[in-house]
């Protein structure tokens, strides 16, 4: 252990006192660790070294919730850092998240003590010693993922060089983004043999199901017709929706609306309103189809997004215009061929939209006159293709690191001890 390291230690065992001091005086002193029952089996904790790494973490959740249906997860968040309701609503197993504890070693211990995780999975290397040092003592393997940067010590404390070396070396395994990062972190004492070159881990890609039948019986019902796609639409939106399409109807009379309400049983309401406008409207619901006359046509079925990204060159991803939502992921949308119009409240996916708009596969627009440029202009077909050729790359490239994190934890996994 470097001088530098104990150094530290030495300095957050005597902040922790001071600290248990203050506890004592204080009129309560309940914390995360108390509030939370540990959930029973088997428990893997995965650490965000910052906000940004949650929704890494959201996709590594999704699919080692799926292979390991007794896993239950604990996620620690840096301070000052919001619930994320994506991290329970992607598995069915409890998964808990709370601040991750002081790096004192008093708090460390009382964390590890009343969670006992099987192993920690860490996201980025933003390092916190007394935390690693901590698990490294119960016998807790780390792993490190989605190491996109040089490493760094949270706390930024004097001789942060020989501390650096010290901890990274705790590590069983790394996975950097690419191959500068890969060489930094050796440079900066990790072991060469533990470093991998995995690719920068992102939101996945859900296959989305669509029997074929339907497609080729759609496909030949539109015909050459052109179309776009309002996927997921929210009653605030419907308004601006309608707007595009009428304005982007005067320069292409045949368009078609394939209009995907965000609640199903929503679709006969809007049918009748759309008809009291004048428009021609056909419903999925009802086995309506969508025939040369129809110029909206209501997709109000559970489980049908994958049939209708397969139809439409152009899609609007809903919950974006509307200021009360947070966006939905676009990258399922990008994979199945879709050029990708947006709104700008995209928050909860605002990496997946950042990536997609950077590789022109996305553009941004504010209203319904930007919504109705936008899909007259892509009913281009050679711009649709460029932007959905971008799309695909963009929706794929993010597999092989996720693939190989999950690869490396179920095989972890797999070598614990069974008792």
């Amino acid at each position: 252990m470097s001088i530098g390291l104990k150094l530290y230690l030495a300095n957050a065992k005597r902040a922790g006192q001071h600290s248990l001091r203050l506890q004592k005086h204080a009129t309560s002193t309940d914390d995360n660790d108390t509030r939370l029952a540990r959930p029973a089996g088997q428990l893997l904790w995965l650490h965000a070294g910052t906000k940004c790494q949650f929704t890494a973490i959201t996709e590594l959740i999704r699919q080692l919730s799926g292979e390991h249906t007794q896993l239950s997860f604990l996620v620690t968040t840096p301070k000052n850092t919001s619930t994320d309701t994506r991290f329970q609503e992607c598995c069915k197993q409890p998964c808990l998240q709370i601040i991750v504890p002081d790096d004192t070693p008093q708090q460390v211990d009382k964390f590890l003590n009343h969670w006992q995780p099987a192993m920690g999975i860490w996201l980025g290397p933003v390092l916190r010693p007394a935390l690693v040092v901590g698990s490294r003592k119960k016998q807790i393997g780390l792993y490190m993922v989605n190491a996109n940067s040089r490493a760094s010590i949270e706390t930024k404390p004097r001789y942060s060089k020989g501390i650096t070396t010290d901890i990274l070396r705790r590590f069983n395994h790394i996975h950097a983004t690419n191959g500068t990062v890969s060489r930094d972190l050796v440079k900066q004492g990790a072991r060469a043999g533990s470093v991998t070159v995995a690719g920068l881990l992102q939101e996945g890609v859900n296959t989305l199901y669509c029997d074929d039948r339907d497609r080729d019986e759609m496909a030949h019902l539109i015909a050459a017709r052109p179309l776009w796609l309002a996927a997921e639409i929210t009653q605030q939106e419907e308004d601006s929706v309608i707007s595009a399409h009428r304005i982007a109807s005067r320069l292409s009379h045949r368009l078609l609306l394939i209009l995907v309400p965000d609640e199903p049983e929503r679709g006969a309401e809007i049918a009748r309103q759309l008809r009291q406008q004048g428009w021609i409207v056909a419903q999925r619901s009802l086995e309506q189809e969508p025939d040369e006359h129809v110029q909206v046509f209501i997709g109000d079925t559970d489980e049908e997004m994958g049939l209708w990204y397969r139809l439409a060159p152009v899609c609007f991803m809903g919950k974006s215009l509307d200021k009360t939502a947070t966006g939905q992921s676009p990258l399922d949308a990008a994979a199945l061929g879709c050029a990708i119009l947006h709104g700008s409240n995209t928050e909860r996916h605002k990496d997946s939209y950042h990536r997609l708009n950077t590789a022109g596969a996305a553009r941004k627009v504010e209203d319904e006159q930007q919504l109705a440029v936008g899909v007259q202009e892509l009913l281009a077909p050679d711009k649709a293709a460029a932007m959905a050729h971008a799309g695909w790359d963009v929706s794929t490239s993010g597999a092989q690191a996720a693939d190989l994190a999950v690869e490396l934890i179920t095989t972890a996994l797999d070598e614990l001890d069974p008792a």
